[in-house]
């Protein structure tokens, strides 16, 4: 079943990261993966968990206060703010003048997958990712695998 649990994780872990960067791209990309403290990389996860919970389908999901929203965004406001006009101002400048605006995309799909990751890497987020599979009907999934083992 762990087989399963990883292609699953593979999946969701994969949500369009179609990284075609250049090597100003790759700089600014570096630049705000090293430069992006781990307590940043949690705001913006926290950013794209509010953000996603204003989805129609999503939004019965939440109780997020006004404020829990405002306060999201003025931290991730702040981060990029001092990531764009001074941690990372030279790679930004020299990626955008050389690759273009998507350089800017490709660089932050980038940090929001590693940021994912390390949030996926806690105790109790990896326990919770397997909750699924106590629903999955094992022989279903085992003959429709059985041809990619055989």
């Amino acid at each position: 079943m762990k087989i399963i649990f990883k292609i699953f994780l593979i999946i969701f872990l994969s949500i369009n990261f179609n990284l075609k960067a250049g090597p100003f791209t790759d700089e600014f990309s570096k630049c705000i993966i090293v430069k992006t403290t781990s307590q940043e990389k949690t705001d913006l996860v926290r950013w794209i968990y509010v953000t996603m919970s204003f989805h129609p389908q999503l939004a019965d999901m939440s109780n997020l206060s006004s404020n829990d929203v405002e306060m999201v965004n003025i931290r991730v406001a702040d981060y990029m703010t001092n990531l764009f006009a001074y941690k990372c101002n030279k790679e930004l400048v020299q990626a955008i003048k050389y690759e273009g605006e998507d350089s800017i995309i490709s660089a932050f799909e980038l940090l929001g997958e590693i940021a994912i990751s390390e949030i996926m890497t806690d105790e109790g987020v990896a326990i919770a990712s397997e909750f699924f599979s106590q629903y999955l009907d094992e022989s279903i999934l085992a003959e429709a695998l059985n041809e990619a083992y055989n």
